[in-house]
């Protein structure tokens, strides 16, 4: 027999059951709650910069199972009636900190993950943390134990004199999650290591000269790791640190290493004001911008950590991306649990009033290129059959006002509804 479906009405101001259907639903069939249908909505393909309506989607357990013309008739399961509302894919923010690397205190991080998934980020890459942590959060919200973003982590790599200033410093002992490397180690153990303690990938921090650099990135992907680090790496430039095969640079503020003068005065305290943005004004990015797409490398720019004390940042990501490098969202930042809307909405606005991206280039750093970050390309970032169904909703159109991911009506976590307005 047919099931017909529970219909919920949402207003963009509040939720109410059509108390017929519900009735009849009620008496005359089981619902199955495994399938759920959006009708009504208008989808921002964030991938042409366009909204379609006419259609809805149907997801089954917690994945698009379709994308059809809207229908007359009353699907299988639960109908929600979006009344022209536009729905997106969830937001995915490329460089997050949601513990601390030492004495974590794991309940806080619990609040930091559920306050970002409530505010529409679905999905994380944990640019270095307490491993063990960060595992254990990961495992109990697939679970379903806990409510958070999917979180993707890394193992944090760095060289002796980073960790030691060849002085043996470093008294504490070293992780999986946390490994210092120097030539001559056995890198394949070292990624295993990363590997058994949930990392998804490696982050290479300071400390590496060329060479060696080359070696640390093949060892990774032949583990198949991914691999992220630091746009300079000291004393690896950031063209060495691109040509080694890096596949996501973090800090475009990194970049001024590339700058020709030797002036001391750039980083002077009292140096004269605007200085340092003029001569940041001059510095040619068009051998790294070329190397970067040659090498398909990302660059994560985490505008907000450091626009305040560097505005020269701004104008910089602007010209690359003017000149074709592909740039992630990803805002560096502690989770401030008194926002009301997070970090990664002012990163976007950054990009859309300063840096010279459309709303759609916009959106598409914190969906697509996010997504190819933490490499999970074919299955979140986009709306499509066969993708989780990880989904934000809003009253506005987010291609005509970047601001409307201020204001989220729902939030779609793997098929779950965690948030209705």
């Amino acid at each position: 027999m047919r099931n017909r479906a529970l219909i919920i009405q949402i207003a963009l101001l509040g939720c109410f059951f059509h108390s017929k259907a519900f009735l009849k639903a009620k008496i005359a069939v089981q619902l199955d709650s495994t399938i759920l249908t959006l009708r009504n909505i208008q989808i921002v393909d964030v991938n042409k910069g366009v909204t379609m309506s006419g259609k809805e989607i149907v997801i089954k357990e917690g994945v698009i199972f379709k994308i059809r013309r809207q229908r007359r008739n009353l699907p299988d399961g639960i109908l929600m009636d979006l009344k022209g509302a536009f729905i997106m894919p969830g937001l995915i923010d490329g460089h997050v900190h949601v513990t601390s690397p030492i004495n974590n205190n794991i309940e806080t991080t619990y609040k930091h993950l559920n306050y970002l998934v409530m505010h529409g980020v679905t999905s994380v890459r944990d640019a270095g943390g307490d491993g063990a942590a960060l595992k254990l959060a990961k495992d109990e919200i697939r679970k379903g134990k806990r409510v958070g973003p999917d979180i993707y982590f890394s193992a944090f790599l760095a060289g002796d004199w980073y960790y030691n200033r060849d002085a043996g410093i470093r008294k504490e002992p070293y992780f999986s999650w946390e490994q210092r490397l120097v030539p001559g180690d056995n890198l394949d153990e070292a990624m295993l290591k990363a590997k058994s303690c949930g990392a998804t990938g490696v982050k290479l921090y300071h400390s590496f000269d060329a060479p060696f650099l080359k070696d640390i990135v093949k060892a990774a992907k032949n583990h198949n790791l991914m691999v992220w680090g630091h746009s300079m790496l000291y004393p690896a430039k950031p063209i060495e640190v691109v040509q080694s095969g890096v596949q996501v640079l973090s800090h475009v503020s990194m970049l001024e290493v590339m700058r020709k003068t030797d002036d001391g005065t750039f980083y002077k305290r009292n140096r004269p004001a605007g200085y340092r943005d003029s001569v940041m004004a001059t510095l040619n990015v068009t051998n790294f911008a070329r190397v970067m797409k040659a090498n398909h490398a990302i660059l994560d720019a985490t505008i907000c950590v450091s626009v305040k004390s560097d505005p020269w940042v701004l104008p910089l990501l602007k010209r690359l991306h003017q000149q074709g490098v592909e740039i992630s969202a990803g805002t560096d930042q502690i989770v401030d649990l008194m926002r009301t809307y997070p970090y990664l909405v002012d990163e976007l606005s950054y990009f859309v009033m300063d840096c010279g991206f459309s709303n759609a280039e916009a959106l598409r750093s914190a969906t697509i290129i996010a997504a190819k970050v933490v490499g999970q390309q074919n299955n979140i970032g986009l709306i499509g059959k066969g993708r989780r169904a990880d989904l934000i909703m809003m009253k506005e159109n987010p291609l005509k006002n970047i601001s409307a991911l201020k204001n989220l009506d729902m939030v779609i976590k793997s098929g779950k509804i965690l948030t209705v307005k």
